[in-house]
C-alpha cells in the first residue's frame, strides 16, 4: 500500500471499547509534539456520547516531569510498531507499576509521533496497555479525538466505583466465566431430513408382499422431511435431558404395474416418534454475548406409524385391500445424536444436529414387519432458553 493511501486512513485500531465511567477523569500524556488538546478531548467525550456526563481532561504534567516515566515514553517511542501485542509494551520498572496502579479509575492517554504516524495507548490501573491507535500525521487535534471518542469511549457509561468497591470488583472472576450460566432450559422447533445410507429397491404387490420385511423401508419410501419439537434442561453446562417429537411423511411403495392399485386413491404413512435423551455438552463464549455448545446424546426411541389412505371415487376395496398389512403397534430403539448449538444473547439460539437411529422389535420377533430399521437424520432448530445460576 502507497504511503499516500496510508496517510488518508484510520491504520488501526485493537480492542473496540474501553471501560467508559461516568464523569470520568482523563489524563493526557504526551512525547515530543502535542497531538491533541484537553479541551477537543473532552468536546468529543461528550459530542460522541450524550450520557457520559461531565467529564474532566488534564495536562499529565506529572507524568511528563516524572524521569522514569519519560524514559519509559522514549522507549515507547522508539519501539512501537503494529507488529507488537499491547503485553509487549507493558512497562517493567516497579515504581511505574505503582504509578500506573495509583490510576484507580483514570484513563491515561499516551500520544507520540513516530514515522509519520500519531500513536496513541490508552492505561488505566492494569499494567499493558488497554488499547492502541495509530492515525495519520496529517490529522488535526479534532479529527483524532473524534476518532478515540466513537472507537473506545461511545459504549453506555458505568457509575465510578468507590476504593472497596474496586476491590471487591477486582476479585470478581473475568466476564466470560461470570456471564456463563450453570443451569439452562430450553424449548425448540426445527425441520429437516430424515433418509437411509443405502437405497431400497422393494415394492408392494399385492397389498402386502415384499422381499423382505425386515426394514420398514421395504414398505415405505425412507427420505422424507423431518419436523421436531423438544424441550430440555441442563445443568452446570455439562449433562442434561431432552425430550422430543419428531414426524415425518412417507409413502408406500406399491408396485404400480400391479392392476390391483387401480383402485387406490393414496396410501401413505405418517411416523411419529419420541425420543428421551441424556446429553453431554460443553460451553465456549467466543464473546460475552455468543455462546457455542457442542453436544451429544444418547437417546431411547419410541415409534409408531399411522395410515392414510383412500381409494378412487366409485371403488369397492378389493379383499387384498382389506387384508393389505399393517406396521406394529409401535417400535422402540436407540439413537445417536450429535450436535452444535449457538447461543445470542443468553436466551436465543441455533441448533444443528444429526445422527441416526434404530428401531424394532424385540429379539423373540425378528419375522415381525420392520423388526430391523435404520436410517439417519440432519435438522436444525430455533430454541429459546431460560438460565439461571
Amino acid at each position: 500500500m502507497s504511503k499516500k493511501i496510508i496517510k488518508i486512513i484510520f491504520l488501526f485500531i485493537l480492542n473496540s471499547q474501553a471501560e467508559v465511567w461516568k464523569d470520568g477523569e482523563f489524563l493526557l500524556w504526551s512525547y515530543g509534539k502535542k497531538t491533541f488538546s484537553t479541551t477537543d478531548f473532552c468536546f468529543a467525550l461528550r459530542y460522541e456520547n450524550e450520557k457520559i456526563g461531565s467529564p474532566n481532561c488534564y495536562e499529565a504534567g506529572d507524568w511528563e516531569r516524572d524521569t522514569t516515566a519519560a524514559l519509559y515514553a522514549k522507549w515507547l517511542n522508539t519501539n512501537l510498531d503494529t507488529r507488537l501485542k499491547a503485553e509487549d509494551l507493558r512497562p517493567r520498572n516497579h515504581h511505574l507499576l505503582e504509578k500506573i496502579r495509583t490510576l484507580k479509575d483514570k484513563n491515561l492517554l499516551f500520544s507520540t509521533v513516530k514515522d509519520d504516524k500519531v500513536w496513541v495507548l490508552l492505561f488505566d490501573e492494569t499494567a499493558a496497555p488497554k488499547e492502541i491507535a495509530v492515525f495519520p500525521a496529517n490529522l488535526d487535534s479534532s479529527q483524532i479525538t473524534k476518532k478515540i471518542a466513537s472507537n473506545w469511549f461511545s459504549s453506555t457509561p458505568q457509575a465510578r466505583l468507590s476504593d472497596s468497591e474496586r476491590e471487591a470488583k477486582q476479585k470478581e472472576p473475568d466476564k466470560y466465566y461470570a456471564e456463563q450460566p450453570m443451569h439452562d432450559f430450553w424449548i425448540g422447533v426445527g425441520t429437516g431430513w430424515t433418509g437411509t445410507y443405502k437405497t431400497f429397491n422393494s415394492k408392494i404387490k399385492n397389498y402386502r408382499d415384499v422381499k423382505d420385511s425386515t426394514s420398514a423401508w421395504n414398505f415405505v419410501e425412507d427420505s422424507s422431511p423431518l419436523y421436531n419439537v423438544y424441550i430440555g434442561g441442563s445443568m452446570y453446562d455439562f449433562i442434561g435431558f431432552e425430550l422430543e417429537l419428531r414426524r415425518s411423511s412417507h409413502k408406500a411403495k406399491i408396485d404400480k404395474s400391479d392392476d390391483i392399485y387401480n383402485e387406490l386413491s393414496h396410501w401413505n404413512f405418517n411416523r411419529y416418534e419420541f425420543l428421551l435423551s441424556l446429553m453431554f455438552m460443553a460451553a465456549y463464549m467466543p464473546s460475552p454475548q455468543i455462546e457455542i455448545k457442542p453436544h451429544a446424546s444418547a437417546s431411547v426411541v419410541y415409534s409408531f406409524f399411522t395410515e392414510d389412505i383412500a381409494l378412487k371415487s366409485g371403488f369397492k376395496g378389493s379383499e387384498s385391500y382389506e387384508e393389505r398389512f399393517n406396521f406394529e403397534s409401535y417400535y422402540r430403539g436407540v439413537a445417536l445424536t450429535f450436535g452444535l448449538r449457538t447461543a445470542f444473547f443468553q436466551n436465543y439460539a441455533i441448533d444443528l444436529r444429526t445422527g441416526f437411529a434404530n428401531r424394532g422389535t424385540s429379539m423373540l420377533n425378528q419375522e415381525k414387519i420392520g423388526s430391523s430399521t435404520t436410517d439417519f437424520f440432519i435438522a436444525a432448530g430455533l430454541e429459546y432458553h431460560f438460565r439461571w445460576k
